[in-house]
């Protein structure tokens, strides 16, 4: 894949980022913390792990490598992860650090080369071109939206329709 294939892809992923982010504005603040059952992820812990991992590409692309570093940061399970996760106290707060996040990821894509994109990235989990990271992070996105989904419902809220992007600015 290359950049232009992976910019037309990106375009996609901004309008499901803005129907995610108008999801996130359906809850409100007590709701934050809503486990459906002990151990679960909470709205906050899916949203931060969605974004977190999201806003961390472009480093890992740019450098070939996704360090544990990094990968400890991205995940809301971790002491590194509950320390940036500690601000995230308010729905408005949730839905800014969304935006902030994919705007980065987005800023970061655009300036990467073909040869950055095409190269592997080193991860835990793994080596593989730079262009699947963003693709896994598209992934993750869908996966945790539809957790997110699930817990709108079990909190008696209507989520956006699936895919109206005509109402969704990021």
């Amino acid at each position: 894949m290359n950049k232009q294939a992976l910019l037309g892809a990106r375009a996609y992923f901004d309008m499901v980022h803005g129907v995610t982010v108008r999801a996130i504005g359906t809850l409100d603040d007590k709701d934050l913390d809503y486990r459906p059952k002990p151990g679960m992820r909470s709205p906050r812990e899916l949203i931060y792990d969605m974004y977190s991992f999201e806003k961390s590409l472009g480093d890992a692309v740019r450098e070939g490598r996704f360090t544990p570093e990094v990968e400890k940061t991205s995940n809301p399970e971790t002491e590194e992860g509950k320390a940036v996760m500690s601000g995230l106290t308010t729905v408005a707060a949730l839905q800014q650090f969304a935006r902030d996040s994919h705007k980065t990821a987005g800023d970061a894509l655009a300036s990467l080369t073909d040869e950055q994109i095409g190269r592997p990235v080193e991860a835990s989990y793994g080596s593989f071109p730079g262009w699947q990271f963003y693709q896994f992070a598209y992934d993750e996105h869908w996966h945790h939206r539809g957790q997110l989904y699930t817990y709108l419902r079990l909190l008696g809220k209507e989520p956006p329709m699936l895919y109206d992007y005509e109402h969704s600015p990021a």
